[in-house]
């Protein structure tokens, strides 16, 4: 019998599922190709570039360049040699490192920890190392609207460059597919700019893990195209192999990493694949889906991507247990919704503003944004809409409530919680609350028909699965 126990703050909660054939595990992959280091991928990515010449055709000699880095590989740049590798490619192909601009691209996430993981000697090279800020207007420059009408104000010193290139992560995400022109928007793009486009998030499809096709990485691209992004490298997120058994009679482990480079509408897109066959796994649609982060977080980080999943892996009629601890949930009613939204505007704002080391207020801010998070989830998909359609509150987690809570009224959602009760998941759109896994699966057992298919994607082993035919 499938079992998982979970470390819950009460004590250890069990989910038991039947052993008759019905169930099927999702597991990461144990496999991925293209083993190296993140200088060795990285190097070879740019001297074999994807729908563009190589990068040192595209540079010369007096060229002020923008090297743009995301949050997600800000480390690999500073201390795994790859820093170095760009700034002496260019050196060698004219451009002194003195004309090099290095924008920390982390769109609206804070800059807390970026200048020790870049590490000051990289940044000592480099003629600046600007932290990018969404709202510091001063700072940005227009440069028009998008197909789709979204207004585009970027980062001054990438305006100004001659030359913009890009290290990013390719990698599944709340609003599609990370990595491509994403390091343009939202990495170092306006507020008003990601309020536009992350509003785009409102259709009949969830978007989640959706690559090509997807309006809002359709807008991304045009955007990338009016901030002249000329060459991109993206990383495909390392995993842990388990090789052969060392002499000492234990598994080896090691990270396998692959890299793309060129023009990121050429890119991106083998890069997506990349990660939909070797990183994700493979799965049909069933009738019933079952998940859960493992550890105790709180109810927003436990849901974020993680019920979307489950909406495109469950039929229309399906039924998904969300196993989640939620053991600090704060009982509702929430404030009035003027107050939540004043309060994720600050909250925003606060930790746009965060860099360096010293930055005691983090956890707090990041712990006060999901509080405002849980209260607007409770309010109805209508109310949410509204705030997205009028531009309340701030571009980002309202986005990522309307998706939680669209996904949730899609399906017949039933929560497993120790912290939050049945009246609170009935507001939030749960059709169900229970504090055992037990009688919430009798419960969903009740709804499908006899032999319904069951998916489970529990820790340690779990992913984020790519669905054959998604449901929408």
């Amino acid at each position: 019998m499938p079992t998982w126990t979970l470390d819950w703050k009460r004590g250890p909660l069990e989910v038991r599922l039947p052993d008759d054939g019905t169930v099927t595990s999702i597991e990461r992959p144990a496999t991925m190709p293209g083993r190296g280091s993140w200088l060795d991928v990285i190097a070879h990515a740019v001297d074999h570039p994807i729908g563009s010449p190589p990068l040192r055709d595209i540079v010369k000699a007096g060229d002020r360049v923008a090297l743009l880095v995301t949050d997600m590989q800000d480390e690999i740049l500073g201390q795994q040699g790859v820093g170095d590798y760009l700034i002496d490619y260019l050196g060698a192909a004219g451009v002194d490192a003195r004309s090099i601009t290095l924008i920390h691209a982390a769109g609206m996430h804070g800059h807390p920890g970026a200048r020790a993981k870049i590490g000051e000697r990289i940044i000592g090279r480099v003629g600046a190392y600007i932290e990018h800020d969404p709202y510091d207007e001063p700072n940005l420059s227009f440069l028009g609207v998008t197909r789709l009408g979204t207004p585009v104000w970027v980062n001054r010193a990438a305006a100004e460059a001659d030359v913009v290139i890009g290290l990013g992560q390719c990698s599944p995400s709340l609003y599609g597919f990370q990595g491509g022109a994403g390091i343009i928007l939202p990495g170092i793009s306006a507020a008003d700019t990601i309020r536009y486009n992350h509003a785009r998030i409102l259709t009949t499809r969830t978007n989640s893990a959706w690559g090509l096709g997807n309006p809002m990485r359709e807008d991304v691209m045009d955007v990338g195209d009016l901030a002249r992004l000329r060459f991109k490298i993206d990383c495909a997120a390392g995993i842990p192999l388990i090789l052969s058994s060392t002499p000492h009679g234990a598994a080896a482990t090691e990270t396998a990493n692959a890299a793309f480079a060129g023009y990121f509408r050429e890119e991106w897109p083998v890069a997506v694949s990349y990660v939909e066959a070797n990183t994700m796994a493979a799965v049909d649609p069933a009738d019933i889906y079952v998940f859960s982060p493992g550890r105790a977080p709180a109810l927003m980080n436990s849901i974020y991507m993680a019920i979307e999943s489950a909406v495109r892996a469950t039929h229309q009629d399906g039924v998904i247990i969300a196993v989640v601890s939620a053991y600090d949930h704060t009982p509702f009613p929430p404030r009035p919704l003027a107050e939540t939204m004043a309060e994720f505007r600050y909250v925003t704002r606060r930790w746009c503003e965060e860099t360096g080391d010293d930055n005691p207020m983090h956890a707090y801010w990041h712990h006060r944004d999901g509080v405002c998070k849980t209260e607007l989830l409770g309010r109805s998909l209508e109310e949410i809409s509204r705030v997205i359609a009028r531009f309340d509150g701030e571009p980002r987690s309202t986005t990522h409530i309307w998706s939680h809570r669209r996904s949730i009224e899609s399906r017949r959602c039933i929560l497993v919680s120790e912290g939050v009760p049945p009246a609170d998941g009935a507001a939030m759109g749960f059709v169900a609350t229970y504090a055992d896994f037990e009688s919430a699966y009798r419960h969903a057992r009740d709804l499908v028909q006899p032999g319904a298919r069951v998916l489970a994607n529990m820790p340690p082993g779990g992913a984020i699965p790519f669905v054959r035919n998604p449901a929408p």
